[in-house]
């Protein structure tokens, strides 16, 4: 299979997990190769972060280190896309689901696309009608990408809600501290 017919056969098959249809597992390829390519992931949505990145800073000082920032963030980014996936390869031997592991990596780090169109849809929305707020838009984007992960988890892993949710929670939070230390290196005061 090319890897273009794989992305996209990936992408659909993340949709319709997230309308609930397990039949979107059959989307996906859960071979070793195929784990590896849905690192692609972090490719499709690169431009999307960077961006956001970008525009974080329209409203920084003029002596704000730009280009420092952007490094950090950048390393950050890649980071976090190794982060989890090996933090994932120590736990899952642990909750007794080590087979698994290919199979959740590879439709966690597709069902990341589907994330970031959702987040930018709630970003977009918040600009077309602003007096709703951005920050509802965005927070409601944020719950339903949560709930989806902890969706994708329990049905890839086959663990109860309460781990599921304490992995995505782990994630999350994994991906806010490497975030912040990014964010503090970016502008010289990590202490």
């Amino acid at each position: 299979m090319s890897l273009q017919t794989e992305t996209l056969r990936a992408l659909y098959g993340t949709w319709r997990i997230a309308r609930g249809d397990t039949g979107g597992l059959a989307f996906f390829n859960f071979s070793l190769e195929g784990f590896w390519r849905s690192f692609l992931a972090a490719v499709i949505i690169f431009p999307a972060f960077a961006f956001l990145r970008w525009h974080d800073l329209v409203s920084a000082p003029d002596d704000f280190p730009v280009l420092r920032y952007m490094t950090t963030e950048v390393i950050a980014y890649v980071i976090k896309w190794v982060a989890f996936p090996l933090l994932m390869f120590h736990i899952t031997p642990m909750l007794g689901r080590a087979e698994r592991y290919v199979s959740f990596m590879t439709v966690y780090n597709w069902a990341s696309v589907l994330q970031m169109g959702v987040y930018l849809l709630a970003l977009a929305l918040g600009v077309l009608f602003p007096m709703l707020g951005t920050g509802g838009f965005v927070m409601i984007a944020v719950i339903a990408t949560l709930v989806y992960s902890i969706f994708i988890t329990r049905l890839t892993l086959s663990v109860p809600i309460p781990t599921a949710s304490a992995i995505v929670i782990a994630d999350f939070l994994l991906s806010i501290v490497i975030t912040s230390i990014g964010i503090r290196l970016a502008v010289g005061q990590l202490f």
